[in-house]
């Protein structure tokens, strides 16, 4: 690899956060960076091997299973690819978790296995994030149908102390006593060979300045319990008596009172993580609205006259209604819901209920009236601020001696800090998962940079030459991409000067432009945020750059340039104009202000060029010469391929004989005339759908604007292609599916899906699939299925409808 080439991936790298390596298979020696070395665990100059990492580096529980993808890697028949997830030895004991991914390379006849090349990333965030929210969800569904206080409490103390390997944990309930707070522990787990805690204990025998500060609300972590300054001795005896070295303790404070604490005790020294006392602090806040909630439905079961003088003291919200739906009664924390005032429970619930929740409401709530079902809903009720919080809403019928229903009891349990929370934890895996889904994209642009985006319809390509002068890589980059939209994005720039300080440069800007290009409004606000990009920047002193953005649907082309030569686009029938609007001045890493862009429609099937200056600039020639000269030569090369044209250009400009300077140029055309019907064929494998999806909504696009019945095309023939990928090929080798949708003149579409299999029939522990046929029956009219030995085939019409969105 040139050094250019490494200079390019050693930033692309720096941003991810990875390490590299080099493995040689026959001596069992590894090449690492610095940064390979610190996952290891390793020092400057460390030695790291396979047989090392087995031995004691990895996990034991993940090392056969390392070493046999190691195996498979080198194995010449295999697909030489490495990409395993394994726990690595920190050096203290601790694990982190590491993604390795290489690719093996082969010497010799027959090849032999001679060295693995790959990278390593640390995904211990992702790992932590990803186990502690299946933790806190299982954990919540466990909890969840227990209607016991103490069940829930044992479920709880058993899950996190066998979750984070404690000795014990407990969940102590806190009441006032005459000479202090006393501590109630109705159930704890304990390891085997340790005493149980529960009991009644005095707080303050455990440190009665430690427990002030759980009663003011702060998490107490103690490492060791014998050299604690903040312990006395008999406090210290207090804690040896019951085996306790190590502690942790998270408070729950409720309307300003210590209500309780969830402990945990280890019988050794133990520094707590912030992740152990995360995850402490939210099974507590967990526990305790589980208790809660089990102690409300506990007081449902009690006498009338019992759950009247209950309710009025409890913050969810209870009722009770007659048989025909009247209020009987209904508690005081009513009164801070909207439109609270009702006469029947529908009229007291329903109206609160947000919009969006609404109807789904309604259906489940009518259904358990008719049937006397207990109703269980979550469900945004509006407050008389105008503010929703999340409630558990439960109404359980009882029922007379002749089996009908008498009353109605219902509660609302305040959930939306459980909501609040769960959603917190998921965007946090999202977030973790879309960043390292990020870096791999940065990562294989990196090290693939004369790749060009493949799209049905849209022919794109690319040609790079390095200045015959000197034959370094320089400032000069090129990229095609797709964004979210799903159109395309194709960048071109120069940045000044050549060798390895303009490399470096030149992929800190491609790499700027892709990762800043999804978040940009358009190429002008993307060029505009290079200015602060390049500021910011070593090295990158003065650049001109391109940006385009083109929807294949619509044909439409936003593009903006800073001091770039200008773009051309030339139609099927010879016709040349160059871009001129959308400049700006270069990038200098000063503030240019609020770039502009344009905006144009190509004609179906037009040319559009994007070069560098030194496909046109020659010593001793005018500027327009070389325009002239790229104007005439693309009109006679127009009906070629995008790659015809590129090398076409290349010879008819000299490119080979008289270029001083490197030299890019960036084809693409646009798609032309749509054909009257969409066919494709796809092979039998899940991951061709979202080429079909794209490829469908291209054409559908083509053949009138976007509607509401857009989305309802795309689902119906996804879920027919899905099916005949799941049941025609199941057990044999996978063969093709064929897809054809017409348009009709009355703006239905007809659709065909024709596979050459045999369908499986569903079998009795898969009789809840078969969704897919009963969604494309509901989008759809006149579906029909025939199958025969030789194949099956699906046709559907779907209805025009909706109105342009």
């Amino acid at each position: 690899m040139r050094r250019s080439e490494q200079e390019r991936l050693q930033v692309a790298l720096d941003a991810a956060g990875m390490g590299t390596f080099v493995w040689y298979a026959r001596e069992d020696r590894t090449e690492p960076d610095a940064r390979m070395l610190e996952l290891f665990a390793l020092p400057t100059g460390g030695v790291l091997s396979l047989a090392s990492a087995l031995t004691s580096m990895i996990h034991p529980a993940d090392r056969q299973r390392y070493g046999a993808a190691v195996a498979a890697a080198l194995d010449p028949a295999g697909e030489h690819l490495l990409s395993q997830e394994m726990r690595v030895n920190r050096g203290d004991g601790s694990y982190r978790w590491v993604l390795v991914t290489a690719r093996a390379y082969f010497e010799g006849e027959p090849p032999e296995p001679d060295r693995l090349v790959g990278v390593a990333a640390d995904i211990t965030q992702r790992h932590e994030i990803e186990q502690r929210r299946a933790f806190l969800l299982e954990l919540s569904d466990r909890m969840r149908p227990l209607t016991d206080p103490v069940a829930v409490q044992a479920v709880a103390v058993e899950a996190l102390g066998a979750r984070l390997s404690a000795t014990r944990a407990m969940y102590l309930e806190v009441t006032a006593g005459p000479v202090g707070d006393i501590y109630t522990v109705e159930q704890d787990y304990h390891e085997p060979g340790t005493a149980s805690a529960v009991g009644r204990y005095r707080a303050d025998d455990f440190g009665a300045t430690l427990f002030d500060e759980l009663r003011a609300g702060r998490t107490l972590a103690v490492a060791d319990t014998a050299d604690d300054p903040r312990l006395t001795a008999e406090e210290r005896a207090s804690h040896q008596r019951m085996g306790v070295v190590a502690y942790a303790a998270v408070p729950l404070i409720k309307d300003g009172r210590h209500v309780a604490t969830l402990v945990l005790h280890q019988s050794t020294v133990r520094r707590w993580g912030d992740d152990d006392l995360a995850l402490l602090e939210e099974t507590a806040e967990r526990t305790w609205a589980a208790v809660e909630r089990a102690r409300a439905e506990a007081a449902l079961r009690e006498s009338e006259a019992q759950f009247r003088q209950v309710v009025e003291a409890t913050p969810q919200l209870i009722w009770v209604a007659r048989a025909d739906g009247s209020l009987e009664m209904r508690n005081d924390s009513w009164s801070a819901i909207a439109g609270a005032e009702a006469s029947t429970d529908r009229e007291l619930l329903v109206p609160a209920v947000h919009p969006d929740d609404r109807d789904d409401f309604l259906d489940s709530w009518d259904s358990c009236r008719a049937t006397g079902a207990r109703f269980d809903r979550e469900a945004r009720l509006r407050h008389r601020g105008g503010d929703y919080r999340w409630y558990l809403i439960r109404v359980t019928a009882f029922l007379n001696g002749t089996g009908t229903v008498a009353k109605w009891f219902g509660m609302a349990a305040d959930i939306d800090e459980r909501r609040r929370a769960d959603k917190l934890a998921l965007a946090e895996q999202i977030e973790a998962r879309d960043r390292e889904h990020r870096v791999a994209l940065q990562l294989q642009r990196a090290l693939l940079p004369t790749g060009t985006l493949v799209r049905d319809g849209v022919d794109i390509a690319a040609r790079y030459e390095a200045g015959s002068s000197t034959l370094e890589v320089g400032g000069d980059w090129y990229d095609t991409f797709e964004l979210p939209d799903a159109s395309i994005a194709l960048t071109l720039g120069d940045v000044a000067g050549h060798g390895l300080a303009a490399a470096t440069a030149m992929g800190k800007m491609r790499v700027a432009m892709s990762a800043l290009a999804p978040h940009a409004t358009g190429p002008g606000a993307l060029l505009s945020n290079l200015d602060g990009f390049a500021a910011s920047s070593d090295g990158i002193d003065f650049a001109t750059a391109c940006y385009v953005v083109f929807d294949p649907a619509t044909r439409q082309l936003r593009h903006a340039s800073a001091g770039h030569p200008p773009m051309l686009v030339v139609t099927t029938d010879g016709r040349a104009r160059w871009l001129t609007k959308g400049g700006s001045a270069p990038i200098t890493g000063k503030d240019a202000g609020e770039r502009p862009d344009a905006t144009e429609t190509l004609e179906p099937g037009a040319l559009l060029l994007l070069y560098s200056d030194g496909l046109i600039e020659r010593r001793g020639e005018p500027l327009t010469t070389g325009l002239d000269r790229l104007e005439q030569a693309a009109v006679e090369l127009r009906s070629g391929s995008a790659a015809e044209i590129c090398d076409g250009l290349f010879t008819a400009l000299g490119v080979a004989e008289q270029r001083s300077d490197d030299v890019v140029i960036l084809c693409l055309r646009a798609p032309a005339h749509p054909t009257a019907d969409f066919r494709t064929t796809l092979a039998a494998d899940e991951r061709e759908l979202s080429r079909l999806r794209r490829s469908l909504q291209t054409w559908r696009r083509t053949t009138q604007p976007s509607d509401a019945g857009e989305t309802d095309m795309l689902l119906a023939v996804n879920e027919a292609c899905a099916n005949a990928i799941e049941h025609a090929y199941r057990g044999r080798e996978p063969g093709p599916v064929e897809v054809t949708v017409r348009s009709d003149a009355d703006g239905s579409y007809l659709a065909t899906v024709r596979d050459f299999g045999r369908w499986q029939p569903l079998t009795r522990s898969a009789a809840y699939r078969g969704r897919g046929l009963n969604i494309i029956r509901r989008l759809s009219d006149g579906f029909e299925r025939r199958s025969t030995p030789n194949g099956t085939l699906v046709r559907f019409r779907l209805p025009a409808r909706g109105t342009p969105t």
